[in-house]
Formats: structure tokens, C-alpha cells, sequence
């Protein structure tokens, strides 16, 4: 698997693509250590994950926020 995602991420191409030649509407990732910790999040409990996707969702809040701040 890890060798699919490193073709994938060389390649610029989704999983999705290298396996059934479909590309996706999806942005791929490419940073390997989210998905590393994305793979590794799977094996969480839902409570866990549901605290990591609020943190994540907060995060992205604060950036739009101070980009908004910057820009007016």
C-alpha cells in the first residue's frame, strides 16, 4: 500500500487511478505524513476521530478567520 501512495504522490494521480484508471473529482493528497496519520486515524475509535476532525475543522476556522482579518 505504501508503495501504491508513493507512486500515486510521484505520479500526481489518485489511488483511485492507479487502481480502476478512473481519476477522481478529489485533490489528491500529497504530503505522505497526513496520510500516514490519516491511515493511522482509521484504527481510532469514533469518539477519538470525531475529536481530531473538530480539532482539524477548528484550525482551518482560525486560518479563513485571520486570512479574512489580513485581507479587509
Amino acid at each position: 500500500m505504501d508503495k501504491l501512495i508513493g507512486l500515486a504522490s510521484a505520479l500526481e494521480v489518485s489511488l483511485d487511478y492507479l487502481i480502476v484508471g478512473e481519476q477522481t473529482d478529489s485533490i489528491p493528497l500529497h504530503n505522505m505524513r497526513l496520510i500516514q496519520r490519516f491511515q493511522e486515524l482509521e484504527h481510532f475509535d469514533n469518539d477519538d476521530q470525531e475529536t481530531v476532525i473538530k480539532l482539524i475543522d477548528a484550525m482551518i476556522v482560525k486560518r479563513r478567520v485571520e486570512g479574512a482579518v489580513h485581507i479587509g
